[in-house]
């Protein structure tokens, strides 16, 4: 077995790729892999003041999902395209990113963003260059040349 079949961009882990979500709408995700390096280093500095309670297994569920979605928003949900809300535009920041993961009622679509962020594949190495060579025969893509697309 090749090493290299698991080589991951680790640029690409950070700076995040772009993800097709609905076709049928063009809405498109950029999704940097979960547990980069920025999400640890934020991670671990929004959750430094409730080390106590962390350790005793005391710390709120609200609080640990409040500072996950803001994590999330910061490290990992990184942009969108065509994204709407009852048929309005949702422009994409980074506060409008962390009220929807935080939102209950999106929970859904906050698993899909980990989901997407956890799939290893997006990152390789080797889709990357897969990806150049089939954008060379098309004008489509993204800045980063890698757009996975799921239906």
């Amino acid at each position: 077995m090749d090493l290299n079949r698991f080589k991951a961009d680790t640029a690409l882990e950070d700076e995040g790729v772009w993800t097709t979500v609905d076709a049928a709408t063009g809405c498109r995700l950029r999704i940097a892999r979960i547990g980069n390096r920025r999400y640890r280093e934020t991670m671990a500095r929004r959750l430094k003041p409730y080390r106590r309670a962390l350790r005793a297994g005391t710390l709120d569920d609200q609080v640990t999902e409040r500072v996950t979605a803001e994590v999330l928003a910061e490290t990992v949900l990184l942009d969108w395209e065509r994204l709407e809300r009852g048929g309005a535009a949702v422009a994409y920041s980074r506060e409008a990113a962390a009220a929807i993961l935080a939102d209950p009622a999106y929970k859904d679509f906050r698993d899909l963003v980990v989901e997407l962020a956890s799939d290893q594949e997006s990152y390789r190495e080797r889709d990357i260059e897969d990806a150049e060579k089939n954008s060379a025969t098309s004008s489509a893509g993204s800045s980063t040349g890698v757009d996975a697309s799921i239906s």
